[in-house]
């Protein structure tokens, strides 16, 4: 998935992902560095639900309206704030820090180079998703990082991109860790999440050559979903959403 990983190429090739490095990722692809999606439990279950349950069906054949309170993707936006972006990539360098030294040293000069969340806003637009909207930012990061399980970066469909937005955004409505947050709080979930796809997508593309790594950078996507309550290897991706796998 063309999301984001054009913002840091050169890097991830820094990230002990060789064959004979672990496969836990102990560094930045750790879900251990993105405090701000630890808590997201609830959103991952009820995707789950939403996966398992068959999809109603008008009589004409097309996919019925949820009975649920109409939201709106809109309803998601935050106002982003330049000071709070810069203390939330303070804040992940230094927890990076503590498990990859290397690693954060290369992310702190990524992020002095340029404004990698800015940076991802046209690549973002093409698949008419924002950098200041929670619900884009955990589409993008699902996307990608089910796509790293799989060791490909290939375009999804736009029914499939729109299909999980809509599934994402139906998770966060009732999710109150979503709806009772701040703009602060939004922007620090959304950034993290969009940064992680980053990496994620940067890992696979410059892994392709090398199949160990590949697995490897598979293996720490899987991982870091499952700090975040999502079974990457139950879902398959389709015109209609994540769907069971089972």
């Amino acid at each position: 998935m063309r999301y984001a990983r054009i913002v840091v190429v050169g890097f991830v090739l820094c990230l002990p992902v060789s064959a004979g490095a672990q496969a836990d990722f102990a560094g930045p692809l750790s879900p251990g560095a993105f405090e701000a999606t630890l808590n997201m439990g609830p959103i991952a279950e009820t995707l789950r639900r939403q996966m398992q349950r068959p999809v109603p069906r008008s009589n004409s054949g097309k996919q019925a309206p949820a009975a649920t309170k109409p939201v709106s993707v809109a309803d998601f936006r935050y106002t982003p704030s330049k000071s709070r972006r810069s203390a939330n990539l303070e804040n992940f360098v230094s927890k990076t820090k503590a498990v990859d030294p290397k690693g954060a040293d290369t992310l702190a000069k990524l992020f002095a180079s340029q404004d990698i969340i800015e940076a991802m806003r046209p690549p973002l637009a093409r698949y008419g998703l924002r950098i200041d909207n929670v619900v884009d930012a955990y589409t993008v990061w699902l996307i990608s990082s089910w796509q790293a399980t799989r060791g490909t970066t290939d375009d999804p469909s736009p029914a499939s991109t729109a299909a999980v937005r809509r599934q994402v955004m139906n998770a966060m409505a009732s999710a109150a860790m979503v709806t009772t947050a701040d703009d602060a709080s939004k922007q620090e979930m959304a950034e993290a999440l969009l940064l992680q796809a980053a990496l994620v997508e940067s890992a696979v593309e410059q892994s392709q050559s090398d199949p160990d790594q590949l697995q490897a950078v598979g293996r720490a996507a899987a991982q870091g979903a499952r700090g975040m309550g999502i079974d990457l290897a139950g879902m398959t991706l389709t015109d209609r959403g994540m769907v069971s796998a089972h």
